[in-house]
């Protein structure tokens, strides 16, 4: 039975800045976003933090694409700041200049009125255009993601995954085959590379799969690293202290 107490930990933020959260509107994934970086910062008497894509995956339990749409979409509200670090990562803070805040636009909805007409006008239409969308995730991924190696299995899935989103699914499963053995042969069978080279796409928005950006010269930490690297200088900074 859950039972907190605040003598177990507690986050410790302005009054000021919480009142000015109460009067923003922040979608579903993206205020679990904003709510973990508030708790990885705030929560541990920090302005910043350095946190791993799957640190949000672990704990928010959202899969990886809609990760990256949620930080894009609060970075585009000024919610949050992300500064690049080649060493750990991204380092996320609060902006606190609640004033620069930009709040998402109202959805607009159409009356009762309008829509059957609009309905009504379609349906001719409907029954002869065939689109890209008539193909569902279902249809293609299960027999594709099967015939995958089982490590790359999962990846893959979060490239569909963002191709549905984007009602860009594939016209069968030549063509997600096809993109499959792309994303092998740009990140040269490496599933770390793969991983940030879909990351990439997602982030940019982009339609396709596509060689990193980064400088080749660097080698790509993987978050593991990253995570190490992290304990290691926690546990360097306490020994000074002593």
């Amino acid at each position: 039975m859950a039972n907190p107490q605040t003598e177990n930990g507690y986050i410790k933020i302005a009054t000021e800045l919480f009142e000015a959260l109460c009067k923003i509107r922040i979608s579903g994934e993206a205020r679990q976003v904003f709510d973990l970086i508030v708790r990885k910062t705030y929560g541990w008497g920090k302005k910043e933090d350095a946190i791993a894509l799957s640190q949000f995956q672990k704990i928010t339990g959202i899969k990886r694409p809609n990760l990256v749409r949620a930080i894009k979409k609060l970075e585009e509200m000024n919610l949050i700041v992300i500064k690049k670090d080649n060493e750990y990562g991204n380092i996320y803070r609060i902006n606190k200049k609640y004033k620069e805040w930009k709040p998402l636009s109202k959805k607009i909805t159409l009356s009762k009125k309008i829509t059957p007409v609009i309905k009504k006008d379609n349906k001719s239409l409907s029954k002869k255009i065939h689109t890209i969308t008539n193909y569902t995730k279902d249809t293609i991924t299960k027999d594709t993601i099967n015939e995958l190696p089982f490590e790359w299995q999962s990846l893959f899935n979060n490239w569909l995954d963002y191709k549905t989103d984007r009602r860009e699914m594939y016209q069968g499963k030549k063509w997600a085959l096809i993109a499959y053995k792309k994303l092998v042969k740009l990140s040269d069978n490496n599933l770390q590379v793969a991983e940030d080279i879909i990351e990439q796409s997602i982030s940019s928005n982009y339609a396709g799969l596509f060689e990193l950006k980064n400088n080749k010269s660097s080698p790509v930490k993987t978050f593991k690293q990253i995570d190490q690297d992290r304990e290691k200088d926690v546990i360097r900074n306490f020994l000074k202290e002593d």
